[in-house]
């Protein structure tokens, strides 16, 4: 009992803002389930249906998104925000149900973790400032455990669509060398993402599916569009228009594909030079940061000490 006493003397405070922390969490979480659901009773009931997301089987590879698991309650009820989260992971290169419902959790874990661990944390660094302090050190630390994993993932869903965009003019140069060399669409692509595996890993993937994809039976068309969908890129979206405009109007496919080729080329060497010509500008704050002020020392330091020693100071 005194070890009680003891315990809840020195950290009655954590206590109490901790039990407040989770009671808030679990009600915020139930109000939320709550919302969601009601939100999309309403919703079946206004419709007659559930919507559904045009762009949902572009993310839903051999099924994944049909099968049910323990963490559906974490994913969203609509099925446009499902499909929406679904891209933004796929786009991220993190494919298949169980991504979407680990990244949920994630974000859950890591909020809960951080917005428990600070209280604790800042009473023992600062054990003098007010109460108040570490409630809203506690809150804040809680939203930015709740947005870092959305942080990482869009770092690396930037990173590949770069990726993407810097390697699709060879995958287009690598397929008019196939398909003028007679082989088919289909296996010029299958041909090209092996061919691309070393150099652009998520393209290469991103190709790999899309094959699958037409091997199970999927349309052209379908398939093309999904691919454009997991890139992220409207050349892809421009490439899948064209190769279903020269399907329909029975021109050139190599021809078509040449002068596309050449188009996205003269793009990647526009960005470039681009990037190029913006570097000047981005070096003007580091260089009057950090080089002149020591240029500036080292010039004015010989100076500065025999004006000293002329001077007897």
């Amino acid at each position: 009992m005194q070890f009680i006493q003891t315990l809840l003397q020195q950290y009655g405070n954590q206590i109490v803002l901790t039990m407040v922390f989770v009671s808030v969490m679990l009600f915020s979480f139930a109000l939320f389930v709550m919302t969601n659901s009601w939100i999309s009773v309403r919703r079946r009931a206004i419709s007659g249906a559930q919507g559904a997301f045009e762009t949902a089987d572009a993310f839903d590879l051999m099924g994944d998104a049909d099968r049910k698991g323990t963490l559906d309650f974490v994913l969203p009820k609509n099925e446009k925000e499902k499909s929406a989260l679904r891209q933004f992971m796929n786009l991220a290169g993190f494919h298949g149900y169980g991504a979407t419902a680990i990244y949920q959790v994630s974000r859950l874990s890591c909020a809960v973790a951080l917005g428990l661990a600070t209280p604790f944390t800042y009473s023992a660094l600062y054990p003098t400032h007010p109460f108040y302090m570490v409630t809203i050190v506690s809150l804040v630390m809680t939203y930015f455990g709740y947005m870092l994993p959305r942080t990482m993932v869009s770092f690396r869903r930037d990173k590949l669509i770069a990726e993407h965009r810097i390697g699709f003019p060879d995958f287009l140069d690598l397929l008019v060398i196939c398909v003028e060399a007679g082989i088919s669409m289909d296996a010029a692509i299958d041909r090209v993402g092996s061919e691309l595996d070393r150099s652009y890993p998520s393209l290469a993937r991103n190709l790999k599916f899309m094959s699958m994809e037409m091997r199970a039976g999927g349309g052209t068309r379908e398939a093309l569009e999904n691919l454009a969908v997991r890139l992220g890129l409207e050349e892809a979206k421009s490439f899948a228009t064209l190769i279903m405009q020269s399907e329909e109007l029975g021109s050139s496919l190599v021809q078509s594909l040449r002068v596309y080729s050449d188009e996205m080329r003269q793009k990647r060497m526009s960005r470039a030079e681009e990037k190029a010509q913006s570097l000047p500008v981005k070096l003007v704050l580091p260089l009057g940061l950090f080089i002149f002020p020591v240029i500036l020392g080292v010039t004015m330091f010989p100076i500065v000490l025999k004006i000293y020693k002329s001077l007897g100071i």
